[in-house]
C-alpha cells in the first residue's frame, strides 16, 4: 500500500477510473461467459441391456438432439427416471393420463404444422393486409400463431438457421415441420411412459404413428433434420435463447458424427 500513499489527489482519481473500468469489463466478460450456452459433446449413450429391433431404434432417434441435451439412453424406451422427467411432464401440462393423451391426439392430427403450414403459405401468397383478418379467423387472439407469423414474415428464423450453416437454401422451408411434431410424439412418449403416465404398448403405439408421419413426410435424415430444426427454432420463445444453442450445437453433431443414431440407422426405403 506503500506505493500509493505520495500519490497526488488526481493520481488516486485516475486509478479510481481504471479499479472502475477494469471491474465493468470483468463483469461484463464473466456475464458474458455465466450466460453462454453450455456448449457439451454428444455422446449418444447407450445401454447395454438394449433389446430394441432397428425399426423401433430408428423411431426413438428422431428425438436424437433433445435427447442429448438431457444426456439420455439412444436405445431404451425409457427416458431418465420419473423423478427426473417430472418437471418436464408439469410443465407441458401431460402428468396425467388425460393430459397427456389431449396433447397427444393434437400432435396426431395438427401438431405445429397447424401454424406453420397456414401461416408459411398465406405470408407467401395473401397481401399483408388481409393477413390479420385470415389470422384473426384461423387462429383468434393465439399468442403462439402471432409469434410464428412474426418469424415467418420476417425471415428472421431462416436468416438465423442459414448463417449458423444449418439450413442452406430458401426451400429448405418448404419441408415444413411434421420432423418437430414427430420428434415431439416419440419424446413425450418415452417421457410419459418413464413417469407411468402410458403403458409401454400405448408409448410405442405413440411412437410408431411419429415413425409414419416422417416416414410420409421425409425420405433421408437430412430433409428429416432440416425440418425437426425448423420446427424447434419457430417453437422456441425468445427467452429461450441459451437452450436453443444448445440444441443447435448438439443438432450439428448429429448430424456429422460417425456414432450418431442418424448415421448408423439406414433411412427406411418405401
Amino acid at each position: 500500500m506503500q506505493m500509493f500513499e505520495n500519490l497526488p489527489w488526481y493520481g488516486y482519481v485516475i486509478l479510481a477510473i481504471a479499479v472502475a473500468s477494469y471491474a465493468v469489463r470483468y463483469f461484463k466478460i464473466g456475464k458474458k461467459e455465466y450466460d453462454a450456452p453450455d456448449i457439451t459433446e454428444a455422446k449418444f449413450r447407450k445401454s447395454p441391456n438394449n433389446q430394441l429391433n432397428q425399426e423401433q431404434l430408428f423411431a426413438l432417434a428422431f428425438y436424437t438432439p433433445i435427447a442429448e441435451w438431457w444426456k439420455a439412453n439412444t436405445n431404451t424406451l425409457s427416458f431418465l427416471t420419473s423423478k427426473e422427467v417430472q418437471p418436464y411432464l408439469e410443465g407441458w401440462g401431460i402428468n396425467s393420463p388425460e393430459g397427456y393423451w389431449d396433447l397427444t391426439e393434437y400432435f396426431m392430427k395438427d401438431g405445429r404444422r397447424w401454424y406453420f403450414d397456414f401461416i408459411q403459405h398465406m405470408v407467401l401468397t395473401e397481401p399483408k393486409e388481409k393477413w390479420e383478418e385470415l389470422m384473426t379467423r384461423k387462429f383468434g387472439n393465439n399468442e403462439r400463431a402471432n409469434r410464428y407469423l412474426a418469424q415467418l414474415s420476417s425471415g428472421e428464423t431462416l436468416h438465423t438457421l442459414k448463417q449458423k450453416g444449418i439450413l442452406t437454401f430458401d426451400s429448405d422451408m418448404e419441408l415444413g415441420v411434421a420432423g418437430y411434431d414427430a420428434a415431439v410424439l416419440v419424446g413425450q412418449a418415452r417421457k410419459a411412459y418413464t413417469g407411468n403416465i402410458i403403458t409401454e404398448e400405448e408409448a410405442w403405439k405413440v411412437i410408431n404413428f411419429g415413425r409414419e408421419l416422417a416416414l410420409k413426410n421425409f425420405s433421408s435424415w437430412d430433409d428429416f433434420g432440416k425440418s425437426f430444426v425448423l420446427g424447434f427454432a419457430l417453437d422456441m420463445r425468445a427467452d429461450y435463447k441459451t437452450y436453443k444453442e444448445e440444441v443447435y450445437h448438439l443438432y450439428k453433431q448429429v448430424l456429422v458424427k460417425p456414432t450418431s443414431p442418424w448415421n448408423t440407422l439406414d433411412w427406411p426405403t418405401r
